[in-house]
């Protein structure tokens, strides 16, 4: 009974096995072709890289195009915060001190212990109060101002001198940034409202330099961009112009082949070759004296 019971238990194969044997070569042979010589790698691998850098083109042509468009939104934020900026013009008829005076204010200046700093927001209403507050006690202020450049700095300088109504003594390099001397005037007398109203606040101080930060941000994502761009499209002229070479080489051989198959095997069919073409306010910063204290 159990000998019964176990050979009725195994299961035989009806069919016959052709694991490993040549009919099944032949079928994978038949269904997926024979293997890729080394030149159809090389053109696969060559037209990977073709379409690889296309679609890389293509991707940064689309972040370009984001990028202009946040640049345009940047500039609309930029110009609705400026909206209450109206600055003051340098006035003609600005008092003058001599060069005795402006060298005497200069060296008191810079060895001032009290002094203002300007961070990020620039000049806004605050800073021109503070300045009259330093006024009611002291002839002279320091302005400090750091992580600029020098054309900013002359920028700032004469914004605070039309603003105030003071006189600029000097711009110096010290260790600390640039230190800006504005010396009151002889006739000095202090305005009643001592924050114009032509600048901005506090708060709109902050979100003008919050705008201009990301608009610098923008002009250089997008300088970097075009620049890629403009590599990348370069290299894939190239490879493009590679291939074409190479089919054209490859044209040319087969032209060669057949010529010479045609003089030998006389009265044969020539052969037909199929050939695929591929797809084709600047004066008024120049006068400001700068010197380097550091």
């Amino acid at each position: 009974m159990t000998s019964a019971f176990i050979g009725s238990s195994v299961k035989t194969t009806k069919g016959p096995l052709v694991a490993g044997t040549l009919v099944e070569t032949v079928a994978a042979i038949s269904r997926w072709g024979n293997q890729p010589s080394s030149e159809d790698v090389e053109e696969m691998i060559r037209d990977s890289a073709l379409a690889r850098h296309a679609s890389l083109v293509k991707h940064l042509e689309n972040k370009l195009a984001q990028a202009k468009g946040k640049l345009k939104k940047s500039e609309k934020d930029l110009a609705k915060v400026q909206e209450n900026l109206e600055p003051t013009e340098l006035p003609t008829d600005l008092e003058t001190i001599s060069d005795e005076e402006r060298f005497l204010f200069r060296k008191i200046g810079l060895s001032m212990k009290p002094y203002l700093f300007l961070g990020r927001r620039g000049v806004f209403d605050g800073t021109i109060e503070n300045m009259h507050l330093h006024w009611k006690y002291r002839e002279l202020v320091k302005i400090i101002v750091e992580r600029k450049g020098i054309a900013q700095v002359k920028h700032i300088a004469i914004s605070l001198e039309a603003e105030s109504g003071g006189v600029l003594v000097s711009v110096d390099r010290t260790t600390k940034g640039y230190a800006i001397i504005v010396y009151r005037g002889k006739n000095y007398m202090r305005p009643r409202a001592m924050r114009p109203e032509n600048l901005l606040t506090r708060r709109q101080a902050l979100a003008r330099s919050v705008e201009l930060q990301r608009y610098e941000a923008l002009k250089h994502h997008i300088t970097d961009l075009q620049e890629r761009i403009e590599l990348v499209t370069s290299e894939l002229e190239e490879m493009e112009a590679d291939k074409k070479s190479e089919v054209y080489k490859a044209l040319y051989s087969k032209f060669d082949d057949a010529s010479i198959l045609n003089e030998d095997e006389e009265g044969e069919e020539e052969p037909i070759l199929k050939v695929q073409y591929p797809n084709s306010e600047e004066d008024k910063l120049e006068d400001v004296p700068v010197y380097d204290s550091s």
